[in-house]
């Protein structure tokens, strides 16, 4: 538990949370782009409430079935993104938590360099309890 999985923990949530923000920016051009499909769906809707043309209408259908094409890779890109950001906040709690035991553990080595030394050594009377099965070990 040393320093390097703290330091792997904190890269692999910096690497998700960078995935979502990339995610979002695919959503973001995707989203523009289903916006932009609808505005010419609604284009087409008046055009065709005007003239009463079958072509118009199935320009328009057209536009939405890419529109919905589009709009379902958003959500693709969406869920990435929610995963993304789920995985870096579990990620930074590992990394926190290992970070926590990290430190437990050094603190527990330095109270067991400082323990004076009759509370390190085992007395005569310890080996019926160790035929027990309860040892006691300095360090933990």
């Amino acid at each position: 538990m040393g320093s390097r999985s703290v330091v792997a923990a904190v890269c692999v949530s910096l690497l998700c949370v960078g995935s979502a923000g990339f995610c979002y920016t695919r959503k973001a051009s995707l989203d523009s782009e289903a916006r932009w499909l609808m505005e010419r769906g609604n284009a087409q809707a008046i055009e065709y409430a005007e003239r009463l043309d079958n072509a118009v209408a199935d320009a328009q259908l057209k536009t939405f079935a890419s529109r919905r094409t589009v709009m379902e890779r958003a959500h693709v890109w969406q869920r990435g993104q929610m995963l993304g950001l789920m995985g870096g906040a579990i990620a930074a709690l590992v990394a926190y938590m290992l970070y926590l035991l990290r430190r437990l553990d050094s603190q527990l080595d330095d109270a067991a360099a400082e323990a004076p030394p009759e509370l390190t050594s085992a007395p005569a009377s310890a080996s019926s309890e160790s035929a027990s099965g309860l040892v006691a070990t300095p360090n933990r």
